[in-house]
């Protein structure tokens, strides 16, 4: 499935990037404005199908994770400063919150990283000029767990729409999404990486006020082993 869903699309942006190059005769600037769009669209279909097969393999239990032991500052560290240019040119502060009796997670963490991505990135989507966004870290009050929170103070979400946000393809209406491209996959993704981990994720929100997302990860191999019927 992976191949057959990817060789097309490899070849569409191959032949496109061969015409912008101008490899096989002069394309005018209108032709390139179109073929930049198919290049670019080409991208987020891409983007859509890995997501649609990692959730598929997370759910199927065939994704392999490869689990050991991270700082989780350097953790949080690594997202914020892929995000921070983000964060800059919007005008969004950032606080971070770090328990001093929590240090570790014990996750695979290319996928953990992925949740904070992607939490952390609609933080800063939600939040105005001039907000404020806080990455929290605290012991779970399940043992041997650390629970992580993404804070904003954004538009909020309805009580109506939090159920459905970890919906397939679900995106809450609202003037932003109207204007910003997405999948309606991400949470999805989130979703299924926490409970890959047998951790939890819920989200608490107020119209006006902000968002908060939580979830938990292991801090150690032990509390991982040891819940065997993940929430």
């Amino acid at each position: 499935m992976s191949h057959e869903l990817r060789t097309p699309l490899t070849s569409i942006k191959g032949y496109a990037a061969i015409l912008i190059a101008g490899k096989i005769g002069e394309v005018p600037d209108a032709v390139k404005e179109r073929l930049a769009k198919i290049n670019f669209h080409s991208d987020n279909l891409v983007s859509l199908i890995n997501d649609l097969l990692d959730i598929a393999r997370i759910e199927s239990g065939r994704q392999e994770m490869k689990f050991d032991v991270y700082k989780i500052k350097k953790v949080v560290d690594n997202v914020i400063d892929l995000l921070s240019p983000q964060m800059t040119a919007k005008g969004v502060k950032l606080q971070l919150r770090f328990a001093p009796n929590v240090e570790e997670i014990y996750v695979d963490v290319s996928h953990a990283e992925r949740v904070l991505i992607n939490l952390l990135s609609n933080a800063v989507k939600f939040t105005p000029s001039q907000g404020t966004v806080t990455v929290a870290v605290a012991p779970a009050l399940d043992d041997g767990y650390a629970t992580f929170s993404v804070a904003d103070t954004g538009i909020g979400i309805p009580a109506s729409e939090v159920q459905k946000l970890f919906s397939e393809f679900y995106r809450v209406e609202n003037e932003i999404n109207q204007n910003v491209k997405g999948t309606g996959l991400g949470l999805v993704l989130a979703k299924n990486i926490v409970q890959a981990h047998r951790g939890k994720i819920w989200v608490q929100s107020q119209v006006g006020v902000g968002t908060t997302f939580y979830f938990t990860l292991p801090s150690t191999k032990q509390a991982y082993e040891g819940r065997l019927n993940p929430e």
